[in-house]
């Protein structure tokens, strides 16, 4: 059966990932600590988005993942920005901890409905990961920095990118069940808008890779 062009583009999607793959395992030996957790969440998605695809193309019901993927893409996340700012190293723990334990608990209300996305948990994680992104920038604009030196700084692309994708899926995250049981195009829509959310998120994520200083 040929696919749609809203499906296509789904599938496409994968694409930046596989990019930015690519470049940190080009940069990976001369990576910093910041830059190799960046690499491992890049691995991590680009593993879960190979495991999706096969399912949606086989027709499986692919939602398992979810909670495997804010779990790990949050743990990372904070790993990353850890390295840089350590007050949050001390925090990031227990906000793993917290945000897992708040997954398993949204996935156990909801295991009676299997085609409901946890987006009370992902919608928690978007706002914690734009407060990161968003005190990391002020953080850096705050610190004394040589003309342009700024905009060489790995996670100042990362938290840009974080703030885009998140702050423009929050509202994606709120209303995707009500999308998955209205209309499948509406659905097709929102999972469009979302792929090319994903496209500059992991455009900054491939820059953020590419200019990291070496270690």
């Amino acid at each position: 059966m040929p696919y749609t062009a809203e499906q296509l583009i789904i599938l496409a999607a994968m694409l930046p990932v596989l990019v930015a793959s690519g470049a940190a395992a080009y940069r990976f030996r001369t990576l910093p600590p910041a830059g190799r957790w960046l690499a491992a969440l890049v691995w991590f998605a680009l593993a879960v988005e190979i495991v999706s695809r096969v399912c949606w193309v086989l027709r499986i019901n692919n939602l398992f993942l979810w909670p495997i993927y804010m779990s790990g893409e949050l743990a990372l996340l904070l790993g990353v920005f850890s390295f840089e700012w350590p007050r949050l190293r001390r925090a990031a723990g227990v906000l793993a901890a917290l945000f897992v334990a708040g997954v398993l608990a949204e996935q156990l209300w909801r295991r009676g409905q299997p085609l409901v996305i946890n987006n009370l948990a992902r919608s928690v994680e978007s706002v914690l990961l734009m407060a990161v992104a968003l005190g990391y920038l002020v953080r850096s604009l705050r610190e004394p920095a040589a003309a342009g030196e700024l905009w060489r700084r790995p996670l100042l692309w990362v938290s840009l990118g974080l703030l885009v994708f998140f702050a423009a899926n929050f509202f994606i995250y709120l209303f995707i069940n009500y999308a998955l049981n209205y209309s499948q195009t509406l659905n097709n829509y929102i999972w469009t808008t979302h792929a090319g959310l994903n496209l500059l998120l992991y455009a900054a994520y491939t820059y953020a890779l590419w200019i990291s200083p070496p270690k």
